[in-house]
């Protein structure tokens, strides 16, 4: 019990880090989608949001890896346990967020019938 418990709950804080970043982007993009007309600069600011939004799942992944073996031992076999299950979770929501994306740069029927 000497450990800092701050350890045991860092895999958590980045995978709600992320989720965080997550709400962020979707919430700019419905933003900019309604409110910019120049395509261009459109697609500069969707293509920082994405940037953005891949290294902080990149830092989630690397907290939950490198910070999980570090945990105490119950909470190193539960993370051990869901490792593949929060790389998707990291996944998906960057997939998610890359069609928002994409539909916010088109603005096209197609897309956002897709999305409603």
């Amino acid at each position: 019990m000497n450990d800092l418990l701050i350890i045991d709950m860092l895999p958590t804080y980045g995978l709600l880090f992320y989720l965080l970043i997550s709400v962020f982007v979707f919430v700019g993009c419905r933003g900019l989608r309604r409110r910019a007309s120049d395509r261009g600069l459109l697609r500069f600011a969707v293509g920082a949001f994405l940037v953005v939004s891949a290294l902080g799942a990149v830092f989630a992944a690397l907290v939950y890896i490198m910070a999980a073996p570090l945990a105490q031992p119950d909470m190193v076999d539960f993370y051990r346990t869901y490792r593949p299950g929060a790389l998707i979770f990291l996944l998906g929501l960057f997939i998610i967020q890359f069609v928002f994306g994409v539909a916010a740069v088109y603005r096209g029927k197609v897309t956002w019938y897709i999305l409603r």
